[in-house]
């Protein structure tokens, strides 16, 4: 199910990096068409508009392959060559400072356009963009309603990522991870119920800025200030998030295997080849 998480930053497209090898051509290759295709999907675009997109798209993605992934590349061998000995806080701490240190220089070379794009919207395609809102939340609130079906969905999928990372696990680790997944997401607070609270509200508050003004400076001033915490949270709740997650890999981390790790070093050799061949197709 597509979900916008963030809409006034539909260019979020960049952040998708590799999810395969060919996937991860196609996407610098066509990305301006996937993010002319989405930003029409929301607003219902004009011509001009979608020509201006992919110009600009293209140029943001010429500079993602050149400037950024070899960044991510050197993160992802830097990463390997500690993932045999197993994780600690500080190194989980630097990680995460390096990753949002990325994030928020994409975002800066972003911002200019998107607050272009959005000062030129029409109020008819502001209202487009309110009902494609309304309909996604209510898929979520959709499965909400089914809580039993969303815990197994959300358990398949993560040990299927757990499996594509580390290989196959024993029943005794998947028996502790499993309780310890049932003490991180007890019945009583499904996460996905906070993130539909959060992103209701951090949708209105831009469907309301975008009514009130669509000065470009003001417009670029209002996302810088939001972006960073772009679903609706305080800075003492992002903060306390990303802790509770880093205690989580810790965790898990603890119960690895020296086999496991070495798995994942030949997974993220994989992910670095995938790299160096799209910034070499350059």
């Amino acid at each position: 199910m597509s979900r916008l998480k963030n809409i006034y930053l539909l260019y979020f497209i960049l952040f998708f990096l590799i999810a395969g090898c060919n996937t991860g051509k196609l996407f610098y290759d066509y990305g301006e068409e996937v993010a002319s295709w989405q930003l029409d999907n929301y607003f219902g675009l004009t011509n001009q508009q979608e020509e201006w997109i992919e110009e600009r798209m293209r140029l943001h993605l010429d500079w993602h392959r050149k400037e950024e992934l070899p960044r991510y590349r050197d993160f992802l061998s830097e990463v390997q060559s500690r993932a045999r000995d197993g994780l600690t806080m500080i190194e989980l701490d630097e990680g995460y400072a390096r990753l949002d240190q990325k994030r928020i220089r994409t975002l800066e070379r972003l911002l200019p356009d998107t607050a272009s794009f959005l000062a030129g919207v029409s109020l008819e395609q502001i209202n487009t963009l309110e009902k494609k809102m309304i309909e996604e939340n209510q898929d979520m609130k959709e499965d909400l309603e089914s809580p039993e079906k969303l815990s197994r969905e959300r358990k398949e999928k993560f040990w299927e990522q757990m499996e594509d990372w580390f290989g196959d696990f024993s029943k005794d680790q998947q028996d502790k991870i499993n309780r310890l997944r049932t003490e991180w997401f007890p019945g009583s607070a499904d996460p996905l119920a906070a993130r539909l609270e959060r992103r209701s509200k951090s949708q209105l508050q831009f469907l309301a800025q975008l009514r009130s003004s669509q000065d470009k400076a003001e417009l670029e001033n209002w996302l810088r200030r939001s972006v960073i915490n772009w679903a609706g949270e305080t800075d003492s709740a992002k903060q306390a998030r990303i802790l509770r997650n880093k205690k989580r890999i810790l965790q898990v981390d603890k119960l690895l295997t020296p086999e496991q790790r070495i798995h994942a070093v030949r997974e993220l050799d994989e992910w670095i080849e995938i790299l160096d061949r799209i910034i070499l197709d350059n």
